[in-house]
């Protein structure tokens, strides 16, 4: 189940199971590919899915090797270069936090994707410019409680990118998924079923 690849000379650990559709998990910053597992979404997704859990090159509990971007576009760009190394075409995006942040920064910029979703990500504002380029369904997931990325960015995401559904978890913080996983997973499959 986990594997390994080598993006620009940097050692990418990451998860891997299932079949059919790819779903992308990418974790946020104060997170790692395992945290996926630990809410019990990568188990109930690999059902229906072939499913990867990427330990980004960020983020304080990543086991991958780490750059430092000057911009986050130059995740976004990893990112493209990472899925296209392991031949994943037309994902569905899931990214948290500064993953959410890349995930809309990768969509913005046209690259493949069947369709994603976002939760509490940050630095939306400095987004508004390119959100009108991405075209493919998004589910935007807040913590209602978030004093990291106001769930008010929601409204963003809402105004800027057609075929938006927003879900803001009630008494949930920033990692709505950790204080709310069962309500987080019902959300997301939901979503799923829809795509």
């Amino acid at each position: 189940m986990e594997h390994s690849v080598s993006i620009r000379g940097l050692k990418i650990r990451y998860l891997e199971k299932g079949k059919g559709a790819p779903i992308v998990l990418l974790h946020g910053f104060s997170f790692c590919a395992e945290t996926w597992v630990e809410i019990g979404l990568f188990g109930e997704l690999v059902q229906d899915y072939h499913v990867y859990s990427f330990n980004m090159p960020y983020g304080i509990k990543s086991r991958s090797d780490k750059f430092d971007a000057k911009s986050r576009d130059e995740y976004a760009e990893f990112l493209n270069d990472l899925l296209k190394a392991l031949n994943i075409n037309e994902p569905i995006l899931l990214g948290a936090s500064i993953s959410g942040e890349v995930t809309l920064r990768y969509l913005s910029r046209g690259y493949s994707a069947k369709a994603s979703i976002v939760i509490g990500p940050v630095n939306v504002k400095s987004l508004v410019p390119n959100l009108n380029r991405i075209t493919v369904p998004l589910l935007v997931v807040w913590g209602e409680r978030d004093d990291i990325s106001s769930p008010d960015n929601s409204k963003i995401l809402e105004s800027h990118v057609r075929n938006t559904k927003v879900h803001i978890l009630k008494e949930a913080g920033h990692a709505c998924y950790m204080d709310k996983p069962e309500e987080f997973k019902r959300i997301v499959k939901d979503f799923l079923k829809k795509t």
